[in-house]
């Protein structure tokens, strides 16, 4: 592994500006409660399973270089001008390279480069998935920049040059491969001590995608 691949890679993870999307098989579990659904994802040499929202859809998904993406939205919502996301990604080979905590802390400073307010970095408890380490954190920007701002008409995110976007990450340590998994919001600017994601409330937030299995 190439320290400018890995480096590479940390840094598309914290990118969710994406303008084109793949077809992609998930397959639906039998088990599904009143408003959510399982999903199992076939992702290198595991498979990944996870929650998702009645209603959600796959948005955006690509494979390159070892690298997976898979990106869900709320039905109403586009890649350009989404408020709610979430993302699965896995890194092949990356298991035995870096460990969960640092590839968190690496994509923390990375995140620093993209955002023009203040970054949040407020790390979780971290639990095993089926025997896997994780390392889970809160992350955000208070003001990051509305990349799409010009391809929309000039009524839409009129008030909104700048979005503050925050979300709750896991890193897993699967047998060979990485895998990171995401669910992060958008909308108007919001502080340090007003940030909607916080240690009181990430349980809540994630609990529309938990529990994760990884086999």
């Amino acid at each position: 592994m190439k320290v400018s691949q890995l480096c590479y890679w940390i840094s598309y993870s914290v990118l969710f500006y994406f303008s084109f999307c793949l077809n992609l098989y998930a397959s639906d579990d039998v088990d599904m409660t009143i408003d959510k659904i399982s999903k199992r994802l076939p992702i290198f040499s595991q498979k990944l399973s996870f929650y998702l929202p009645n209603g959600w859809k796959l948005a955006f998904s690509h494979l390159e270089d070892g690298m997976f993406t898979a990106e869900f939205l709320p039905k109403n919502e586009e890649l350009r001008n989404w408020a709610s996301m979430v993302c699965i990604q896995g890194f092949k080979g990356l298991s035995d390279n870096i460990e969960p905590v640092d590839f968190l802390d690496t994509m923390a400073e990375t995140y620093r480069d993209s955002c023009h307010g203040e970054v949040l970095y407020q790390r979780v408890e971290d639990e095993f998935i089926n025997g896997h380490q994780t390392a889970s954190a809160i992350m955000g920007c208070t003001r990051m920049p509305n990349t799409h701002l010009t391809e929309l008409p000039a009524n839409v995110y009129k008030e909104l040059a700048h979005l503050g976007e925050i979300g709750h990450y896991t890193a897993v340590k699967g047998e060979k491969d990485l895998y990171l998994i995401h669910k992060s919001i958008r909308g108007r600017e919001f502080t340090s001590t007003s940030a909607p994601l916080e240690k009181t409330n990430y349980r809540e937030f994630m609990s529309a995608i938990t529990p994760f299995k990884l086999n």
